[in-house]
């Protein structure tokens, strides 16, 4: 049976990605000036943030026609694939920017380090009070007024931390990479015409693992954050690879081998 196989298999990747952030301190180790680790750790966060999910769902639903028969069964398959995953990554995160983070409330590793070398630590508080594009604003202003203080992070960093003005907990790129790990890593352990491409089923998740560490590198998230989006992820991937109706729906199988 493939999908035990990709239960395991997606459940070890997320304790690696755990074991590997609480062993090696990664936080905040992708934010310096010049540095290759810095732009490869943006280049991988973005691949799960919303035009790298568009293309992964993309790939998702090509990887699901690749046993179908005629253009125009294909066509329906990948039509249906990609209405049901753009529904379900869209819910996700729309109830994470809307209900969850802002019950959890969980300050962002980032807004800390910024009030830090500002000697405003205790302001937090009251800007979580403030509505999200009001907090964006004044973290901008701020850096801008006291550019010097933060010289040494790159501009690509910076940017990215005023955009990700909202609270923490939990990771919606670690959930969108590890939901999409889930769904690769099935499309190729079942795909029959390149047989040879079956035994590197675990790559998604590889990347996915990526992304989580990624996201505590450049100091948007911590341990706790995508640890949680990752076992989401699996959660909603596994979910939508068992249910009988949807897994019909999706690739007009009856049973899953």
């Amino acid at each position: 049976m493939n999908l035990p196989k990709i239960r395991l298999v997606s459940a070890a990747s997320a304790l690696l990605m755990a074991m590997i952030l609480f062993l090696v301190p990664f936080g905040f180790s992708a934010t310096i000036m010049h540095s290759l680790w810095t732009n490869t750790a943006y280049i991988l966060t973005e691949s799960a943030g919303v035009n790298g999910t568009l293309l992964g769902i993309f790939v998702a639903c090509y990887l699901y026609t690749v046993q179908e028969i005629g253009f125009k069964n294909k066509m329906q398959v990948f039509a249906k694939a990609m209405v049901g995953l753009i529904a379900i990554i869209s819910l996700f995160a729309i109830s994470n920017e809307y209900l969850t983070k802002p019950y959890f409330r969980y300050q962002r590793p980032s807004h800390v380090y910024v009030l830090q070398k500002l000697h405003l630590e205790a302001k937090i508080d009251s800007l979580y009070q403030l509505p999200k594009e009001q907090r964006a604003l004044w973290f901008r202003q701020k850096i801008q007024e006291e550019a010097k203080k933060f010289a040494e992070i790159n501009p690509m960093v910076l940017e990215h931390w005023l955009n990700e003005a909202g609270f923490s907990f939990p990771s919606g790129h670690t959930f969108n990479a590890f939901l999409l790990a889930c769904i690769f890593a099935f499309g190729i352990k079942n795909n029959s015409k390149i047989k040879q491409w079956q035994a590197f089923y675990f790559l998604p998740f590889l990347w996915a693992i990526s992304v989580g560490i990624s996201r505590v590198s450049l100091g948007v998230h911590t341990l706790q954050d995508v640890c949680t989006g990752a076992l989401l992820g699996i959660l909603i991937g596994n979910i939508l690879l068992t249910i009988d109706h949807s897994r019909h729906w999706i690739t007009h199988k009856k049973q899953i081998t």
